[in-house]
């Protein structure tokens, strides 16, 4: 666990920023789907996977074409906020 919050600590502001945009649109999602289509919170969840999913892999793809290289710290980071975004949605729904 130390060895990833050294390896974290080094993280740039992209790679945060990375983090927290998935995280955000994750929870952004839940938000949506528990307002607009249902309240049972597998649902939801899922909803919140698959947006920071879609939107990671977006980004990603985005980085590729643009700067002819996708970073797997980037990948990392991405993850990182899927997790986060995920848990707080199921955390935030049930």
């Amino acid at each position: 666990m130390s060895k990833i919050i050294e390896w974290m600590s080094h993280w740039g502001k992209d790679k945060i920023l990375h983090d927290d945009l998935v995280s955000a649109i994750s929870l952004a999602a839940a938000c949506v789907c528990k307002l607009f289509v249902t309240t049972e919170w597998q649902i939801i969840t899922v909803c919140a996977f698959f947006a920071g999913f879609a939107f990671a892999i977006g980004k990603e793809i985005y980085d590729e074409i643009k700067y002819k290289g996708a970073d797997e710290r980037d990948w990392a980071a991405d993850i990182i906020g899927l997790v986060r975004g995920t848990l707080f949605s199921l955390i935030l729904t049930i």
